[in-house]
C-alpha cells in the first residue's frame, strides 16, 4: 500500500461508527455508518432512557438510604453509569471540539508519508479494534449473565430485588421478566457506550504516541541523504553534477525538514491538551468514582458463593473496570516515555553536517521537548501505572473500612 492512501483516522473509524450505532454520538467524519435520521432517533432514545435509569436508582438509594447492603448493591451500579453519562455529556456538547481535533488529525502533519510511517499506523489501529472488540465480547457477556443470575435465583426460591425504583410491584410474572428485561438491555446498553467511549478517548492518547515515534523517526533522518523515504525524499546527486552544491542545498533542506518536524511535535502537544480538556471532567470523576467502585464492587462479592452465576458476573464486571482504569494508565505511561526520547532521536540526527544556524534551532528545539508529554486527569493526577496502583491502594483501604463497619 502507498503512504497516501493510508490516512490517520483509519484507526478510529471502528469507535465512531460504534458511537453512532449505538446512540452515543453524531455521525463523524471518518465513519462508514450513513443512517443520519436513525442515528438522530436514536441519540434521543438514549438520552431519555439513560437519564430515566439513573433517576430510578437515584429515587432508590434516598428510599434505602439506612441499609448499607442495599445502598452498596445500587451504587456500584449507579456510580458507574453516572460515570458513563458524564463522558457522553463530554462528547456530545463539545462535539466541535472533537471536530476539530479530527481536522488537526486529517492534516498534512499527522500524515503517513512513508512506509515507517504506514506500518506504525496500521499497528496502532489493529490494537486499538483489538482492545475495543474485546470490551465488546466482555459487556455483552457480563450483560447475559446479569440476565440469567436472578432467573437462577429466583428458580431456586430466593428473593430478587432490583437496583432500580419502580412504582409497582415487580415480583410476579410477567412483570418480572419484563422489568428483568428492561433493567438488562438498559445496562448493556450503557456498558456499550461506556467502554466504547472509553476505548476512543484511549485510542486518540494512542494516537498522539504513535505521532511521537513519526516524529522520532523523522528527527533521525535529518541530515541524512541517503536514498530514504521522508516527507522530503529526493535524491539530491541525480539533480546536481556538482556535490559539493548538493550538499549546500541538503544542509538549507535540513532547516526546512527541522521547521516540519518542530511544528509537528507542536501539533501533538496542542492535540494531547485539548484531549485533555474536552475530557477533563468525566475524566476526574472516572478516576475518583473508580476507587469506590471497585471498593463496593468486591465488598459485594466476597459475600456470594463462588457457584453462583451472580458471582461469576460480578468477577466479569470488576475485571472490565480494572482494565477500564488500565488502559488509561497504561497508554498515558507509553505516551510519557515516548515523548522523553524526542530529543534522543534529535541527538542522533546528522546534526554535525547542519549548518551552525540549524544547530542553535536544534538546541532550541531540544529546550522546547525536555518536558514530556504527561496527559493528566484535573490537570494534576498524571494518568500513568503508578496512579493505577494508588487507586487500587485506595480501594483496598476503602473495602477494609467498609468492612471494619459492617
Amino acid at each position: 500500500m502507498e503512504p497516501k492512501t493510508y490516512t490517520t483516522l483509519e484507526a478510529f473509524k471502528p469507535h465512531f461508527n460504534a458511537l453512532a450505532r449505538g446512540g452515543y454520538l453524531k455521525i463523524m467524519k471518518p465513519t462508514s455508518f450513513k443512517k443520519p435520521y436513525f442515528n438522530a432517533f436514536c441519540r434521543v432514545l438514549v438520552w431519555f432512557f439513560v437519564v430515566l435509569y439513573n433517576l430510578q436508582h437515584l429515587i432508590l438509594v434516598i428510599q434505602v438510604r439506612r441499609s448499607t447492603e442495599r445502598i452498596v448493591d445500587i451504587l456500584f451500579i449507579l456510580l458507574t453509569t453516572l460515570n458513563t453519562f458524564g463522558k457522553q455529556l463530554a462528547f456530545n456538547l463539545r462535539v466541535h471540539r472533537i471536530d476539530k481535533i479530527i481536522d488537526v488529525m486529517n492534516g498534512v502533519y499527522f500524515a503517513a508519508t512513508n512506509r515507517y510511517h504506514v506500518d506504525i499506523m496500521k499497528e496502532n489501529a489493529l490494537a486499538m479494534y483489538r482492545i475495543l472488540r474485546l470490551y465488546h465480547v466482555a459487556i455483552f457477556t457480563c450483560g447475559i449473565l446479569w440476565t440469567i443470575f436472578p432467573l437462577v435465583n429466583r428458580a431456586l426460591g430466593e428473593n430478587v430485588q432490583f437496583t432500580a425504583y419502580f412504582p409497582f410491584d415487580t415480583a410476579e410474572s410477567p412483570t418480572f421478566e419484563i422489568v428483568l428485561a428492561y433493567m438488562s438491555i438498559l445496562i448493556t446498553l450503557q456498558a456499550y457506550g461506556n467502554v466504547t467511549m472509553d476505548c476512543t478517548i484511549v485510542a486518540f492518547y494512542s494516537q498522539a504516541k504513535t505521532q511521537i515515534k513519526m516524529l522520532r523517526y523523522d528527527l533521525e533522518q535529518l541530515g541524512k541523504i541517503d536514498n530514504i523515504e521522508t516527507k522530503f525524499t529526493e535524491n539530491i546527486f541525480e539533480r546536481s553534477s556538482h556535490i559539493w552544491k548538493a550538499l549546500k542545498d541538503e544542509k538549507i533542506k535540513i532547516h526546512s525538514k527541522l521547521v516540519f518536524c518542530v511544528e509537528h511535535y507542536r501539533q501533538i502537544v496542542w492535540f494531547v491538551k485539548e484531549v485533555e480538556s474536552i475530557f477533563g471532567e468525566a475524566m476526574t470523576v472516572q478516576f475518583f468514582v473508580m476507587a469506590w467502585v471497585i471498593c463496593m464492587t468486591v465488598y459485594k462479592i466476597v459475600g456470594l458463593s463462588i457457584y453462583s452465576a451472580e458471582f461469576v458476573s460480578m468477577g466479569v464486571y470488576l475485571g472490565c473496570m480494572l482494565a477500564q482504569l488500565f488502559i488509561y494508565c497504561y497508554y498515558g505511561t507509553q505516551l510519557k516515555v515516548e515523548s522523553e526520547s524526542v530529543n534522543t532521536s534529535l541527538y542522533c540526527s546528522n546534526w554535525l553536517s547542519s549548518l551552525p544556524k540549524v544547530r542553535r534551532q536544534m538546541l532550541i528545539m531540544m529546550q522546547y521537548c525536555s518536558k514530556p508529554l504527561t496527559p493528566r486527569t484535573a490537570y494534576v493526577i498524571p494518568m500513568s501505572l503508578e496512579t493505577y496502583i494508588s487507586v487500587l491502594k485506595s480501594s483496598y483501604s476503602l473495602f477494609t473500612l467498609l468492612n471494619q463497619k459492617h
